[in-house]
This record gives C-alpha cells, sequence and structure tokens, in this order.
C-alpha cells in the first residue's frame, strides 16, 4: 500500500519497524475523521498500534514545558527531526525539541515503559528505528 511505502515500513510518529510486530500497523487520519478528516492519501500516515491508540481522535495536544494546547506532529507537512530527538546513546527515548515534538511525545505517551523495552531490545539485535532514525 502507498502509506506503508511512503512510511518505509515504520510508524511515522515514534519510527518503530513495522517487521516483525505481532500486530498490524494501522493506518492513521492526521485530521481525525471526527474533525472532518478525509481517508485519502496526504490525510493518511502508518501508526503502530500503541499511538494509534494514544493518538485516537486528537489533533492536539498540551506543551508539558508551557502548559498550552498545540497541534500535534503531522508526518505530512512536517520532518521528524526538526521536532524530535533521540535522547541517550541508544535510541530509546524520544525527545520533543519544540512545543509541538514535546504535546506529541506527552499525547501519544511515545516513552510508555512498554514501548522503551521493545526499543530497547530491538537497539540490542542491532534493528534501526525508522527510516528517518
Amino acid at each position: 500500500m502507498a502509506v506503508v511505502a511512503r512510511a518505509g515500513g515504520c510508524c511515522e510518529y515514534c519510527l518503530l519497524p513495522a517487521a516483525g510486530q505481532v500486530s498490524p500497523f494501522p493506518m492513521d487520519h492526521i485530521v481525525p475523521r471526527s474533525q472532518g478528516g478525509r481517508t485519502v492519501l496526504k490525510n493518511l500516515a502508518l501508526a503502530c498500534p500503541h499511538c494509534n491508540a494514544y493518538k485516537w481522535a486528537h489533533s492536539d495536544g498540551e506543551d508539558p514545558v508551557t502548559g498550552k494546547s498545540v497541534p500535534l506532529f503531522n508526518p505530512r507537512a512536517q520532518t521528524w527531526s526538526e521536532h524530535f530527538r533521540w535522547s541517550g546513546r541508544f535510541p530509546i527515548r524520544i525527545e520533543g525539541i519544540t512545543a509541538c515534538g514535546r504535546a506529541t511525545v506527552w499525547r501519544l505517551r511515545m516513552n510508555h515503559r512498554d514501548v522503551v523495552v521493545v526499543r530497547r531490545l530491538l537497539a540490542r539485535l542491532g534493528i534501526p528505528l525508522g527510516p528517518k532514525a
């Protein structure tokens, strides 16, 4: 499918690779359908089940630094590395480096302990996280 190919087979939010995962990765509506978002290629992003579940019908989140509500990361309009970076020696935790990035990390619970465990295991196996990592 075009969405999977465009995403390089990885979650467009946390960069988790879809290959080898137990559950298939759903298509996320960047602008949720409940907010008028359409099911068209430019409004779809590949998302891991975790990111998809926490993003749900949200298009904004609270920046934990400023307390302000800001739009979440939009993989069609923004570049991952301008809003996020990996912390530490291994790509285990994601840090938001902009208000948008911080709000997205918070809203999607991108550093939930279960997700961090998976990233740690992938790092130990030498499996890179995402085409943009």
